[in-house]
């Protein structure tokens, strides 16, 4: 029988951030002293079961006679393409180094499905075997497992975010129409009506934004908005016209709607909409320019992607202009179905330009740069400024930091 490797995957490096470890890991013992220290910082994580229970499995083919080792290897904090790249990498790595001839995947279970294709692909997987923590019985044990998961923003992004889509989805659909009542009406009764679906939509919209860590990323964008204040003059400068415009814009159409002769409240909110749709385009755009100002000042540089920011700016005006001359259309104002239409077809079409100017600038600039440059992923995770997908010149600038990863290496 040939040589069998037990590998143990980490998919959003919780070795690496949690423990410190510098992978991969190859060897028995140091798959211990990984275990070792990442046991001590997260004596709670799953990861730390399959990293043991794979040891367990090559000392058990060791001692039934086969030719086997145990390794480990881990992705990145960031779960997804960044992470599926490191873990190639790493794997790349560890096969050249074991050469073995199967595999059996030990993991626990929760991103198996993702998981497994990048391995099988590269290496012949004999057996997978998933490792399910033992937890304490009863109520307290139940409470305690959803207290854990909850206090993981990941699982929480899994299971709250979806439910709380759900439930806002119920209550929306139960309070638009008698929202549409209360706005052709004027109803009061509606209203009473309408408590029990808000509060059921309160519902979903904290779960959403507990789901995706909402105040957290709030105090991030304070964080970024006081930096800015500071070294982005000419960016805030032209952020300040812009909110200025959509204001004087956004009074301006209410004025206006004061003036005019419409139906009821539903037909003021759409002409509202619709007066404010090019306000706020022009608005975008005119921050967006104060950035290209601000880069060009610093780096003497534009980036191709502003310009097709700003394209897609006035693609999405179009077409949401377009539908709403549609609807006013059917409801007796606006300028016509007809004009409505050749919006929406105007807005496709530089849509359509947009997208495939930006593809042969991306195939240009790829023909151009060498593929050493355009390489994806680290080979060797220690130097952090290899790891990513950054040229080579920009990696350079990038600072390393101390202690990102510990003292323990692959053996």
């Amino acid at each position: 029988m040939g040589k069998t490797l037990v590998l143990v995957v980490d998919r959003d490096d919780d070795f690496g951030v949690k423990g410190k470890v510098n992978t991969p890991v190859v060897g028995v013992q140091n798959c211990l002293d990984a275990a070792t220290s990442f046991g001590i910082a997260d004596p709670e994580d799953s990861d730390l079961n399959a990293l043991y229970a794979a040891i367990s499995v090559c000392l058990e083919l060791q001692e039934d006679g086969h030719e086997a080792d145990v390794a480990l290897i881990c992705g990145d904090e960031k779960v997804g393409h960044r992470s599926d790249l490191a873990l190639v990498a790493q794997l790349s790595e560890v096969l050249e180094q074991i050469e073995p001839d199967s595999v059996v995947l030990v993991g626990d279970g929760a991103e198996d499905e993702y998981i497994y294709p990048i391995i099988s692909s590269r290496a012949h997987v004999d057996s997978v075997r998933k490792v399910y923590v033992k937890q304490a019985p009863g109520l307290e044990g139940t409470f305690y497992i959803i207290t854990k998961m909850l206090s993981d923003p990941d699982k929480r992004k899994r299971f709250l975010v979806p439910l709380g889509v759900v439930i806002a989805m119920l209550a929306v659909f139960f309070l638009l129409p008698r929202l549409i009542l209360f706005g052709i009406d004027g109803d009061t009764n509606q209203l009473a009506a309408m408590s029990g679906p808000a509060a059921l939509l309160f519902v979903g919209l904290i779960l959403i934004f507990y789901g995706y860590n909402t105040m957290q990323r709030l105090q991030d964008l304070r964080t970024v908005i006081m930096s800015s204040l500071v070294g982005r003059t000419t960016s805030m400068i032209f952020l300040l016209i812009s909110i200025s415009v959509v204001l004087i814009m956004a009074i301006y159409s209410i004025m206006e709607i004061g003036d005019l002769y419409l139906r009821n409240n539903w037909l003021r909110g759409i002409y509202f909409i619709s007066a404010m749709v090019w306000p706020m385009i022009i608005a975008l755009e005119l921050y967006q320019v104060g950035v290209v100002i601000e880069r060009l000042m610093a780096k003497k540089e534009v980036g191709l992607s502003i310009i097709f920011s700003c394209l897609g700016l006035a693609s999405l005006g179009l077409v949401v202009f377009g539908v709403l001359d549609i609807m006013m259309s059917y409801m007796g104002i606006g300028y016509g179905m007809n004009i409505g239409v050749v919006e929406v077809i105007g807005g496709i079409a530089v849509s359509i330009v947009s997208n495939f100017l930006k593809g042969r600038a991306k195939d240009a600039y790829a023909e151009a740069v060498p593929d050493e440059v355009l390489r994806l992923g680290a080979t060797v995770r220690g130097d952090t400024r290899r790891h990513g997908i950054l040229p080579r010149r920009r990696r350079a600038d990038r600072p390393c930091p101390q202690g990102r990863h510990g003292e323990l290496r692959s053996g």
